[in-house]
């Protein structure tokens, strides 16, 4: 994980701590309003990365050698990236984010004692997802 995310990531994992163990409260409106843009951005997010990783699959470059390497290279920027590092890609970054809204989710909604909602509703979307998958 990039530096700049690392960082992210730990502080909001400090203060969703803070918010289930009450230290860190909120006004519910404004909780709820926070806790929503992260889902609508959670969203957005994930639509960005599905896009990042059909970028993995160009076509049309023409059969050029050097053409062949810009192909290589510009799949390699969206899925590919440096050898054991995840993040060195669009797809692995755009994965860090989401991770990191996700705290931001659950940090408000924590702040404003919905957090236990969040879970089940997380929860529910799994299950809603694997019942296509039997």
């Amino acid at each position: 994980m990039a530096d700049d995310n690392a960082g992210a990531l730990q502080h909001w994992q400090n203060m969703k701590q803070q918010a289930i163990s009450g230290e860190l409260r909120m006004d519910d409106q404004i909780g709820a309003a926070l806790r929503d843009r992260c889902e609508t951005f959670r969203l957005e997010l994930l639509d960005m990365r599905d896009d990042a990783r059909n970028l993995g699959h160009v076509a049309g470059f023409g059969g050029l050698k050097s053409a062949q390497a810009l192909q290589a290279k510009f799949a390699a920027a969206a899925v590919g990236g440096a050898d054991g590092d995840p993040s060195a890609n669009a797809v692995g970054r755009l994965d860090e984010a989401i991770q990191i809204v996700e705290l931001m989710r659950d940090t408000y909604a924590a702040a404003i004692g919905k957090l236990q909602q969040t879970d089940q509703d997380n929860a529910a979307g799994v299950n809603n997802a694997g019942d296509g998958v039997r």
